[in-house]
């Protein structure tokens, strides 16, 4: 519902902004995106992680408080008792699912996960470190074109940093997803902390990524890859056989610099799956999470979560959404068809945006097609565009922008009013969308 609002009311702005496009200079001054850059560390620690045996999950972990809890004892009489399923549960889980996670990547190691998987024709789900997401960037948009879900694994992974400070946890957050919808385009609330959430995690740390909307997944199969360097992927697979099935199965692997053993051990790992009767699936949103129960003490020593901490979180996470919206709205959209007579300018999606209600276009192809000419002044960053042979408009320094293809790019209206050419209809709508010009 939210995204269908979201569309709605881009879809308004847009209408209006056909009406009123303001002057040229004006609508300039705003056609540039709003970008922001990651900066990757210049040192990449490739040093396998360490991780603890977690306690086994009796049922899915809570966001809510102890307090509320304690209101409602049949779900916290659900948690203490894992002797005792919940029955409407069982039913929900008919085919017994296993996801397959890797942590740490990407790394040359992600790469050979990828084949094995497309071997087998499976998905699969990648935490992602934002310092390698800024390092291999061709390999994270190979997990998103091959059809994997990808998750949020902080940038750099140093415990000190991360669970001594929700600040510093909030801001590692935030830099990762910024790397991933950058990089790939695609804006996930998938998220799984280094070493998971068993001693590390308070309930601030809880309630503060819940606000924000990022799901938290731990896992209940510790294939033990990453207890100490170089575990041998006979081990590995000795561990998964060994681990306790149930009817969904969250497998935490790594596939980062050092975890040659673990691509190694994972056909084997397919296999032993399939031949317990289980499905392959990716994470999607709708996958509850399966989290450790709450640690008695944790291992850190850190201030509590404050309200501006949490708030920052979820300003940055709600813009991110709203600009991931707006870009698969306008992914999805109809082509763009100016007339002139007989002729016709057709631009697909992509080739045509809108900032601030003001549509924008290629200047070189809307030049073109109404007959005219460009001409660049490279020395002193010039572009002019001539038109029945009169230059009818100028573009430097700062009055010059430019598409995320690198094509400069100009509000239709004001362009073509330059050219001494009006518009005299239009339809504008999420299925059809048409100008009409004088000839």
């Amino acid at each position: 519902m939210r995204r269908m609002l979201r569309v709605a009311i881009c879809a308004v702005m847009m209408w209006v902004g056909l009406i009123e496009l303001g002057s040229f200079a004006g609508d300039q001054s705003n056609a540039a995106m709003e970008r922001e850059t990651v900066q990757a560390s210049e040192a990449v620690s490739i040093s396998a992680a360490h991780y603890e045996a977690k306690p086994f999950l009796a049922a899915h972990a809570s966001y809510e408080t102890k307090q509320q809890l304690a209101k409602d004892k049949p779900a916290a009489a659900a948690l203490e008792k894992p002797s005792e399923p919940i029955l409407a549960e069982k039913a929900e889980t008919k085919q017994k699912t296993v996801f397959l996670t890797f942590d740490d990547g990407p790394s040359k190691n992600t790469e050979q996960v990828l084949d094995l998987l497309k071997q087998e024709g499976i998905s699969a789900t990648f935490f992602v470190l934002g310092e390698h997401v800024l390092k291999q960037p061709d390999i994270a948009k190979r997990i998103i074109a091959e059809g994997h879900a990808i998750g949020n694994h902080t940038f750099d992974h140093k415990y000190e940093r991360l669970y001594g400070s929700f600040a510093e946890f909030a801001e590692q957050v935030m830099k990762t997803d910024k790397a991933i919808y950058q990089t790939t385009g695609v804006r996930t609330i998938l998220f799984r902390t280094p070493g998971g959430t068993y001693t590390n995690f308070d309930q601030g740390y809880f309630d503060a990524m819940a606000a924000a909307g990022y799901q938290v997944h731990d896992w209940n199969v510790d294939s033990g890859d990453s207890k100490q360097q170089g575990v041998p992927a006979s081990e590995i697979l000795t561990t998964i056989q060994g681990s306790k099935l149930a009817s969904k199965l969250n497998v935490l692997l790594h596939d980062s610099a050092g975890h040659e053993e673990s691509v190694k051990a994972l056909p084997a790992i397919i296999k032993y799956y399939k031949s317990k009767g289980y499905a392959f699936a990716k994470i999607t949103d709708e996958v509850k999470p399966i989290q450790f129960k709450p640690a008695d003490k944790l291992k850190w020593s850190r201030a509590s979560v404050t309200k501006p901490e949490i708030k920052k979180l979820v300003q940055f996470s709600e813009k991110l959404a709203r600009e991931s919206a707006l870009a698969q709205a306008a992914a999805n959209a109809p082509d763009l068809i100016l007339h002139r007579g007989e002729e016709m300018l057709v631009l697909k999606a992509g080739e045509y945006g809108v900032t601030n209600g003001a549509i924008e276009v290629s200047l070189r192809k809307l030049t073109e097609w109404v007959g005219g000419s460009i001409a660049l002044d490279v020395d002193n960053g010039l572009i002019d565009a001539y038109f029945e042979g009169n230059r009818v408009l100028s573009l430097t320094g700062n009055e010059i922008h430019t598409s995320d293809k690198g094509q400069v790019i100009v509000p239709v209206r004001a362009a073509l009013h330059k050219f001494g050419i009006q518009i005299t209809k239009y339809v504008y709508s999420d299925q059809l969308r048409e100008i009409w010009l004088t000839e």
